[in-house]
């Protein structure tokens, strides 16, 4: 398993910029999609208001520390990290790579005069460097931009490695949601502005002001009225979120080291760390849930007589869900104390898909269904589907597929999001895609979930929405002709389908 440390919920790795390079040369030579991220503060603040980036950034392959403020809050983890790995040091560190290996490399994003400049900067400074495509598309909302054709023109140029210069939390989540789209990519890395650096347009701060954690300063002075809001928001929300973390965390870590004792029953193992859960015990730990799930046993986690966690132990258990989906598995914690469960809510780990079991016997007999489920009634020449739970990607693309099976079927079709608690960026491009091309064909029923998330992208007036279903008032008629059970699912992919890197 990856070294990681988790800061407010988001896992960042444990690495310098030679290990990165390294790592990111591994991922080119396995010739399958993986999604880096560079991580600085304002990543971390925005993932804890926006569900969907912290997942996608618990299910990135590699998120080095882009910042200093990472770097601090690492050791007041007791997990320290070597360096800041900035997207503005690795973005040309990689194109110099690519430059001597022989890897593509295509660009995306920025304005087409920073790009192209860009691009004319990475050739002077590169001799032999590939680049197979510079494309800046129109400045859109995500479920607006023509992917399709952007996807084409990658796909035609067949690069090893894609810059997308959107901006976060934009760029993390384009890339995401065109992933299986994007398989033959090796590397997918968002590069926020980095193309202006490399441009010449915006200047980086001198060396000495980098190291001391000061370039932050240096590029406020440089444009005050865009980032003043910004960085006031970040400093003070990071600071007063990472105190509550260090203390959730910290009550017994002066108490000595921990131990890990683990029992195998059936199709699950039970792990119980006693003690400080930190570096000391992780390499045991990790053993044992690396071998439960090979064996395609679910992990039990009983953490009752834990008395304290370290940065290393928190970016574990962030990362512990990816690698059990990876193989099919669930990772359950049993009967949490309310100082445990502190910790973890403090540490934004509670809702990273853990199953949470008041008992030991319940924990060994606990089935879940994350995603969607859904069921399909028709009547009077409407297929109705009532959904339920909350958006995520494998059960999207089953709702998917219905919907088009019943449309080629010139049924209409109405969903019925009422019971849905959450919308992401994938659902929600599936709605507009059924709203643009089925127009008549295709309406909703709006929920509290998916009004929210339609005003925060300022789409209310894109998808035909209405109040009252045409099954609301029929419920009595034997309408039901068939129910979609989904099997349970889990928020990261399972080994038949992508493969994330664990």
């Amino acid at each position: 398993m990856r070294q990681i440390v988790g800061l407010l919920g988001t896992p960042i790795d444990i690495l310098n910029m030679q290990e990165a390079l390294e790592r990111l040369e591994q991922f080119i030579e396995q010739k399958r999609f993986h999604q880096v991220a560079t991580a600085n503060t304002d990543f971390l603040i925005n993932a804890l208001d926006d569900k969907e980036l912290s997942t996608i950034l618990r299910e990135a392959d590699l998120v080095v520390p882009d910042g200093m403020p990472l770097i601090w809050a690492a050791r007041l983890m007791r997990s320290p990290l070597p360096e800041r790995v900035t997207g503005a040091d690795l973005v040309p560190a990689l194109a110099e790579l690519a430059a001597q290996k022989g890897y593509r490399i295509f660009m995306l994003g920025a304005r087409p005069e920073i790009a192209q400049r860009a691009r004319e900067r990475f050739e002077e400074d590169y001799p032999g460097i590939q680049i197979v495509g510079c494309l800046s598309p129109e400045a859109r909302s995500l479920v607006e931009m023509d992917s399709e054709s952007i996807l084409k023109e990658i796909h035609a140029a067949k690069p090893d490695i894609l810059f997308v210069a959107f901006g976060n939390p934009k760029q993390e989540k384009w890339i995401h949601l065109h992933r299986e789209q994007l398989k033959s990519v090796s590397i997918c890395i968002g590069v926020g502005g980095t193309f202006d650096f490399i441009a010449g347009k915006t200047i980086r701060a001198p060396l000495w002001l980098q190291k001391t954690g000061l370039e932050w300063l240096f590029r406020l002075l440089q444009e005050p009225r865009r980032l003043w809001k910004r960085y006031y928001r970040d400093i003070t929300q990071f600071s007063r979120y990472l105190i509550n973390q260090w203390r959730a965390i910290s009550w017994g870590h002066s108490k000595g080291s921990g131990e890990v004792f683990y029992a195998i029953s059936g199709d699950s193992t039970l792990v119980s760390v006693v003690g400080n859960f930190s570096g000391r015990v992780l390499p045991r730990f990790k053993e044992i849930a690396e071998e439960s799930f090979n064996s395609h046993r679910h992990l039990l986690l009983d953490f009752q007589k834990v008395t304290g966690f370290d940065g290393q132990a928190l970016g574990t258990l962030l990362n512990l869900p990816k690698r059990a989906a990876f193989r099919d598995c669930d990772v359950r914690l049993v009967a949490a104390t309310p100082r445990i469960m502190r910790a973890l809510t403090q540490s934004q780990i509670e809702d990273g898909g853990y199953q949470i079991a008041p008992t030991i016997a319940q924990a060994f007999t606990n089935v879940r269904t994350v995603g969607l489920t859904f069921e399909v009634r028709r009547l009077q020449g409407w297929a109705i589907i009532q959904l339920h739970g909350a958006s995520e990607r494998k059960t999207v693309r089953k709702l998917e597929m219905k919907c088009h099976s019943l449309l080629e079927e010139r049924c209409g079709v109405e969903l019925d999001l009422s019971d849905v608690s959450y919308v992401d960026t994938i659902l929600l491009a599936l709605l507009t895609e059924l709203a643009e091309n089925h127009a008549g064909q295709f309406r909703i029923r709006a929920g509290e979930a998916l009004l929210e998330r339609l005003s925060r992208e300022k789409m209310q007036n894109r998808l035909p929405l209405f109040d009252d279903s045409i099954v609301t008032n029929s419920m009595a008629l034997p309408a039901i002709v068939a129910q979609i059970e989904l099997e349970p699912v889990t928020t990261a992919v399972s080994a038949s389908e992508d493969i994330y890197e664990v």
